[in-house]
């Protein structure tokens, strides 16, 4: 009888992974930073922004969702790309920007464990969901930043968890001009967490709309 009742716990564990017929496949968001520039100076404000229309077209099913109430929950690391190994892995927004408070916008600067990031929500205007934040350099160095999502992974996420979805990854696309300045990951991948990411570029660092700059 108990191995029986153990047979159908793993049957449910594995059948949780699966997902229903309705639900859509990974999300693509597209992420700007403006002004785009190969280095900065301190003092200069730049902008990291996301719009898009609220149906989202999936590839997976072939059909069009609404994601008005989507939960994304988008989270901005800033990291130093030159410093010691222990100070390389921890994000620090805080230390290199001036976060620009805009109430328009539900986007807040969170610390946690000794560590600071940009965490939010996208708003809906119009006919589109978006979120905007603006960061004010205050140090000189190479730096790089990433956008996660703090809803990926969630059973919730897309709203159809009635459906049997399990929730898909949101991946993040930096729409650039000219790159991502991937080379200066490389000029300094001896830093540990400069390593880590090389090792798996594309779902550590092009899929978070990864993108590296000096500030002079």
């Amino acid at each position: 009888m108990k191995s029986l009742i153990a047979v159908i716990l793993i049957g449910f564990l594995f059948s949780c992974g699966d997902d229903g017929p309705n639900c859509p496949g990974d999300i693509n968001l597209p992420v700007e930073i403006t002004p785009f520039k190969l280095f900065y100076k301190i003092g200069d404000t730049i902008k990291i922004s996301s719009k898009f229309y609220k149906l989202v077209y999936d590839y997976k099913t072939d059909e069009f969702y609404d994601a008005t109430n989507y939960k994304f929950t988008p989270i901005i690391y800033m990291n130093t790309l030159d410093s010691a190994e222990e100070y390389n892995w921890k994000s620090k927004i805080n230390e290199i920007c001036t976060f620009v408070n805009n109430s328009h916008y539900n986007m807040n600067i969170e610390f946690s464990n000794d560590q600071g990031a940009v965490v939010g929500e996208y708003i809906l205007f119009k006919d589109s969901l978006e979120f905007e934040v603006e960061l004010i350099l205050k140090t000189n160095g190479y730096f790089s930043f990433r956008v996660g999502s703090l809803s990926s992974g969630d059973g919730h996420l897309q709203n159809n968890y009635i459906f049997n979805c399990r929730g898909r990854k949101i991946i993040f696309n930096l729409v650039y001009p000219v790159g991502n300045n991937f080379q200066l990951l490389q000029k300094f991948r001896t830093k540990e967490r400069n390593e880590w990411i090389l090792s798996d570029s594309i779902n550590r660092f092009y899929n978070y709309a990864g993108y590296c700059f000096e500030v002079r």
